[in-house]
């Protein structure tokens, strides 16, 4: 780099160096002829090249890479409007990124200039954070997705986030010591498929699951030697790895691993470690719903113990769902943009979502147990009392509610007040555009009633008449509609208690009827 002593000794010149030196920006100037006359020390640093060496020189030879650029276009368009431009372009022959901001004369133009690198850098890498949120939550709240297809496109998400080739789901039996390949994503011509297995003691994977700790390892050789001669390993030529152990009913259901055959230049982000921990939470959540869900249909003579074991387990998993969502807020919350922080609001509605569901499961597993005794009830007062819970919800829609003088019946009478307010719920919530106009109405049929709940709204395709008691069925996204999804089954349990039978009436567009039957309470009485 020049010093003071090779600048030009004029006394405009001495000013004006002096002038330069004092701001931060890099700045040069080119006569009519495009030669430098004059740099600072900032940009000589910058630039990587002297004033005596660039003084007298005409920039398009002393930077050739800079011909038909933006960088030439610019000046000469500033030049030929003597006009101010400002723009931003990388320059391949410093590999930097330069914002620029030149100003024209007659004899010349005057440029400003800055590294912006690592401004760029920050913004990509917040870029690629926040797409790789939006993908994964495009995935997990997906209705329609089934779980395995979940799995497989969240492997994908991560693998090009993180930038490995190889991605997989495994589950491992530490007593046989085996270790399967539940799902993959890999090269097409690697020699690994979904199925495979191995012995669980000859894989890195082995160290997170008796560790029940996420590994990660940069280069395998060099951080752990001892690994790198293990079978498994060293046959498929494992050199980086970062993987995180899949829990499920507290113990160790197998690993969410990602992999390359070459060790990583960089270590692993701690964002990347802690965006894998995240979604490898979610996996086991999921995986626990999933059991609990296969445990619910085959055994409902369990089901009080189930929802004691829910309420327990899936508790924790969503707590530390919670807990990476709050890690990743309070790290990189000051990155995010006004889209990032909606993704994760979006993913914390998500881990609310599970607690209402968790929630919801239990009140259905306990409407045999925890029910009050049957008596007489007035389903008038029934009405009025929902009626004054949803008073706010029935205001802000403008909703029509009438109805037809009610029976009494035997019952419990906190039970038909939860289906009741369920089914106006509904009636509210897909009203379509329209103002909501609902009417509650009862028929007498020997020794029992028939109650009915009818609206105007978009109503209900034949198809899905059925589904919609299921437990977590839900016929709409979350973004359509908030919810569940076990509202209805809710009230078909409750109906059932009493001896009842709940259906549905419905075209698409035509409105929607919902009717159950209740015990008449004289007839209870007899």
């Amino acid at each position: 780099m020049a010093d003071g002593s090779e600048r030009s000794n004029s006394q405009d010149g001495d000013a004006a160096s002096t002038v330069y030196e004092r701001i931060t920006d890099a700045v040069f100037a080119l006569d009519e002829e495009w030669q430098f006359t004059f740099l600072n020390a900032q940009a000589e640093q910058v630039l990587e090249r002297s004033e005596t060496e660039l003084l007298g020189t005409a920039i398009w030879g002393a930077f050739p890479d800079a011909v038909d650029s933006m960088f030439q276009r610019e000046y000469e368009r500033a030049m030929a409007a003597q006009e101010p431009v400002t723009f931003q372009e990388f320059s391949e022959s410093l590999g930097i990124w330069l914002e620029i901001r030149a100003y024209p004369s007659e004899t010349g133009l005057t440029v400003y200039f800055r590294d912006i690198t690592e401004r760029i850098l920050r913004k990509e890498r917040l870029q690629k954070r926040e797409q790789a949120l939006h993908d994964a939550y495009e995935v997990i709240a997906d209705p329609q997705r089934a779980f395995r297809d979940q799995i497989d496109g969240l492997l994908a998400v991560v693998r090009r986030t993180i930038g490995t080739e190889y991605a997989t789901l495994s589950r491992v039996h530490e007593d046989a010591d085996e270790y399967i390949f539940e799902a993959v994503d890999t090269p097409t011509d690697a020699d690994i498929e979904a199925g495979d297995t191995a012995p669980l003691s000859q894989t890195s994977c082995e160290r997170a699951v008796s560790s029940e700790e996420t590994l990660v390892l940069r280069d395998i050789e060099t951080d752990t030697p001892e690994l790198a001669d293990r079978a498994a390993t060293a046959e498929w030529g494992i050199s980086c790895y970062l993987g995180t152990p899949i829990t499920v009913d507290g113990e160790v259901y197998g690993t969410f691993c990602f992999y390359d055959m070459e060790a990583r230049s960089e270590a692993f982000t701690d964002w990347e470690v802690t965006f894998v921990e995240l979604l490898g939470n979610w996996v086991s959540y999921e995986l626990e719903r999933e059991r609990y869900q296969r445990k619910l249909e085959a055994s409902n003579e369990r089901l009080e113990q189930f929802a004691y074991t829910a309420s327990h387990d899936l508790q924790e998993p969503l707590r530390m769902v919670s807990s990476y969502l709050g890690l990743i807020e309070r790290q990189y919350g000051d990155e995010l943009d006004a889209d990032g922080e909606e993704f994760l609001e979006y993913a914390v509605d998500g881990a609310e979502r599970m607690r209402d569901m968790i929630d919801g499961l239990l009140a259905y597993s306990r409407i045999e147990t925890r029910g009050d005794p049957f008596e007489p009830v007035d389903l008038n007062a029934v009405l009025a009392a929902v009626r004054d819970d949803l008073q706010f919800r029935i205001e802000e829609a403008g909703a029509d509610l009438s109805a037809a003088s009610l029976p009494r019946v035997h019952g419990d009478g906190e039970q038909l007040r939860q289906v009741f307010q369920n089914l106006l719920t509904n009636a509210l919530t897909y009203s379509g555009d329209e103002t909501p106009r609902i009417y509650v109405d009862a028929e007498r049929t020997g020794g029992e009633w028939t109650i009915s709940v009818s609206d105007a709204g978009i109503g209900i395709d034949p198809d899905d008449q059925e589904r919609i008691f299921d437990v977590f069925e839900r016929l709409h996204s979350h973004e359509e509609h908030a919810g569940t999804g076990i509202g209805l089954a809710l009230c078909e349990r409750i109906v059932e208690r009493h001896g009842g039978e709940i259906w549905v009436d419905s075209e698409p567009g035509d409105g929607t009827t919902f009717l159950f039957t209740l015990p008449a309470a004289e007839t209870a009485n007899r």
